[in-house]
């Protein structure tokens, strides 16, 4: 730093020689000095010093000055632009990355297109962007769409934007996915819907045996693009990698896409490859938990018998769950089955600990909303039947649980409201009017639950628990002709015809000893129904009888 001895005023700019605001004081300072004793070591004057410095003399003096004015002011120019470009930089850095209005908090992975011109690929391509949203689904920062709604966006050409919006998000990942002999190739987008931009876009080459690692390149990719902040478990689980036996792993993606097309034969083929995959590999744990719901859906849907499966499909998932006690996927089925076995404070513990491991998993908030039901916590169900809604919007059975939750809260205005709206969302799904049905009855709106039950037959529900109800429904209209016909074939065929449920049938048509005869049956044979005695209006009929209140008592569900 250099001072004038005059004017004081001090300059940080250490090749001025002379005050910029009087020419003719010369600044103090080291380098100074040493500058000009260098050039006039024998100058006794200032002014002396300054002619022979200068070329010209005074007018050089003059000139130099300007100069000097003129180079000042360019410095200060620019460092008052650098400050502004510096500042505009930052305030569009904090925009993009800090300000709560742009970051990105919610995201939809689209159903990678398959363009290798194999159809028989198809379940590699749903493979890989589903096993994508499975790692991102574990990151609580981030809302994650259920595969179940962002597949139904299959076609390309759709907009990106509109897409968006139907699902509530910020972002949208597509990819397109090619195959050439062994080689696979990816090519991934992430897409800002706010103003339709790219934000990031790469192409994955690697062996189609090395498939299971490119899920987790681009899901931990998608993350660091997004800017997340990650806690050590979750980069640690976001990055972690298993070695996989190639054969298992393609077993476990077919398994998947077959369980993902719904109904008994694809659910059927879908547990032989799961079957296959654990005997390619006998420590892969998601084919164990796969495999494990697979069991359980078949069981409970009455494809298998109960006895025989719920065992099978518990040994499944505690294998899964030894092998890696991180499977969000594992815990939920472990839930399920406790739940079907009336050990509920373990069905809830391990619920949550599902939810804790994948807060995104939309199918896990709709199944602990359903216990919630069951054990009569109404309120908390629906927040978490309203989570499930959120995660995934455009899947009927995700609507439907809505109102679902109401009927068991004696809500049954909302219920039907509600149910309505989703029917218009799928006309075509016939559980929505087996609901209505439940709502219309729980109203004692007979009739109407009568056209509701007969509708959800006409889409296909026959079930011996649909003709258990419109039996139902029929009695308590005073047409008990009907619900006899019904009872009838209901004990005279072969399918399995749950005993509790049938207690239901037998109530309203009068037969009062019938009704606790078949419970007690159903008691015996730890009927999976049973688990709905609490909540289900169907059964208030019976509650005022103490065998009833028994009963409660010895599934577990007593207050």
């Amino acid at each position: 730093m250099k001072r004038c001895p005059e004017c004081k005023r001090d300059y940080f700019d250490d090749t001025l020689l002379y005050c910029l605001d009087d020419g003719a004081h010369l600044l103090e300072g080291p380098a100074t000095s040493a500058r000009i004793t260098e050039v006039l070591p024998s100058s006794d004057t200032p002014g002396e010093a300054v002619t022979a410095i200068l070329p010209g003399g005074t007018h050089g003096l003059t000139t130099a000055l300007d100069r000097g004015r003129s180079i000042s002011r360019l410095r200060g120019t620019i460092i008052l632009l650098s400050i502004l470009l510096i500042a505009v930089i930052g305030l569009f850095t904090y925009r993009y990355y800090f300000d709560p209005n742009k970051q990105i908090a919610s995201i939809a992975v689209l159903p990678f297109v398959n363009e290798s011109g194999n159809a028989d690929l198809a379940y590699l391509s749903d493979g890989v962007s589903a096993s994508v949203i499975d790692r991102l689904s574990q990151l609580s920062q981030l809302k994650v769409i259920a595969r179940s709604s962002s597949f139904k966006y299959r076609d390309p050409d759709t907009d990106v934007q509109k897409i968006a919006g139907d699902l509530a998000v910020q972002a949208i990942v597509t990819g397109q996915l090619t195959t050439r002999g062994d080689d696979l190739s990816i090519r991934v987008e992430l897409i800002d819907a706010r103003d339709n931009k790219q934000l990031w876009g790469e192409q994955f080459v690697r062996k189609v045996k090395d498939a299971s690692l490119v899920e987790q390149e681009i899901a931990q990719a998608i993350s660091e693009k997004l800017r997340l902040n990650l806690s050590g478990a979750q980069a640690q689980q976001l990055t972690k990698r298993q070695a996989v036996n190639p054969d298992a792993y393609e077993l476990l993606l077919r398994g998947k896409y077959y369980f993902e097309q719904g109904g008994v034969d694809n659910r059927k083929k879908a547990t032989e490859l799961f079957e296959q995959a654990v005997a390619a590999d006998s420590n892969y744990a998601p084919a164990y938990a796969n495999l494990s719901a697979c069991y359980r859906r078949l069981a409970a849907d009455s494809v298998v018998d109960p006895k025989e499966y719920i065992p099978k499909a518990e040994a499944a998932a505690r294998k899964a769950l030894e092998l890696d006690d991180n499977l969000a996927d594992a815990h939920l089925t472990m839930g399920n089955l406790y739940q079907y076995t009336w050990k509920w404070a373990d069905a809830e513990r391990e619920y949550k600990r599902g939810l804790e491991l994948n807060p995104n998993l939309g199918i896990g908030h709709r199944a602990y909303s359903l216990y919630l039901s069951i054990v009569g916590r109404h309120d908390e169900a629906m927040a978490e039947a309203l989570r499930a809604r959120e995660l995934d919007p455009v899947v009927t059975m995700a609507n439907a649980s809505v109102g679902y939750r109401d009927i068991f809260a004696r809500r049954f205005d909302d219920a039907i409201t509600g149910l309505k709206k989703t029917s218009e969302l799928d006309p075509t799904f016939d559980f929505t009017q087996v609901l209505l049905g439940y709502a219309y009855a729980g109203k004692a709106d007979y009739a109407h639950a009568i056209t509701a039950y007969q509708e959800a037959v006409r889409l296909g529900d026959s079930t011996p628990s649909t003709q258990i109800y419109l039996g139902a429904a029929y009695a308590k209209s005073g047409d008990k002709a009907k619900a006899a016909a019904i009872l009838e074939r209901l004990k005279n065929g072969k399918d399995y015809v749950s005993p509790a449920e049938l207690a239901i049938l037998y109530e309203a048509i009068g037969d009062k000893e019938a009704a606790f005869a078949s419970l007690e049956k159903g008691f015996a044979a730890h009927d999976l129904q049973l688990q709905f005695l609490k909540a289900d209006p169907a059964f208030d009929g019976l509650r005022g009888d103490p065998r009833f209140t028994d009963l409660v008592r010895r599934v577990g569900l007593a207050d």
